[in-house]
């Protein structure tokens, strides 16, 4: 046995480097391992040059809908984004917001006095911008029942 083996050991403890060969360097193209560095490079790249998404979620806009009698806001009234069925009640401030992309909107508000009895919906025409929050302001006059 070569390389400084005992006779007595089993086979295949030791290698013998007569039978065993050992390329000097990799061929021309770096073999497989340079491919899958490539590959795995390429994945880490393209998860972190990620560009977010541009479409109708990033160019969303606000649509404030503020129900008050005088300066105390009504709460509890129900308010609709037709177009898209969105449905909110106003907060304790009378204050419902919509996130909506721009366009042409109704928002429509339940259970509003005007004077008189109480008119089942009012519907408001909203144009919302991109940029800019569109404010409906709806008087609930509360004596006027």
């Amino acid at each position: 046995m070569c390389g400084g083996g005992i006779a007595d050991d089993p086979p295949g403890r030791y290698v013998e480097p007569d039978r065993v060969s050992i390329p000097d360097r990799l061929p021309p193209e770096g073999g497989t391992m340079k491919h899958a560095g490539l590959v795995l490079f390429a994945l880490l790249i393209a998860g972190c040059n990620e560009i977010p998404p541009s479409g109708p979620m990033h160019e969303s806009t606000l649509i404030i809908v503020n129900v008050h009698w005088q300066s105390q806001g009504v709460a509890d009234i129900p308010v609709v984004i037709v177009q898209t069925g969105d449905s909110v009640r106003t907060d304790t401030n009378g204050l419902a917001v919509f996130s909506v992309v721009p366009g042409h909107y109704v928002v429509r508000a339940y259970g509003i006095n005007r004077g008189g009895p109480v008119v089942r919906s009012i519907d408001f025409d909203v144009d919302a911008t991109r940029g800019e929050a569109a404010v409906v302001d709806i008087i609930d006059c509360l004596p006027c029942v």
